[in-house]
């Protein structure tokens, strides 16, 4: 894998979901730029098979910043860094 988890859901928040790279950042909120829960679910499939790990319903949620979802992400899978 290349790059870090957080550089790859900014990845994914700006290409599938079309949100300006000017509004996120590692500390963005998720729902500051509009993730709802069907957005989350979306990611969550998109990490799942890009990372190849199980993420379960539930652990990713609107209130979390891109890095706090990075870092749930990195505890899934130990081999991916966290931050940018």
């Amino acid at each position: 894998m290349t790059g870090s988890v957080a550089t790859m859901i900014i990845e994914i928040l700006t290409g599938k979901f079309e949100v300006s790279s000017e509004e996120v950042t590692t500390g963005t909120v998720l729902e500051d730029v509009e993730v709802d829960s069907l957005a989350l679910l979306e990611l969550s499939l998109i990490l799942e098979k890009r990372l190849g790990i199980s993420i379960e319903e539930g652990t990713l949620h609107s209130r979390q910043t891109v890095e706090e979802a990075a870092d749930v992400i990195a505890r899934l899978d130990d081999t991916a860094p966290a931050a940018v």
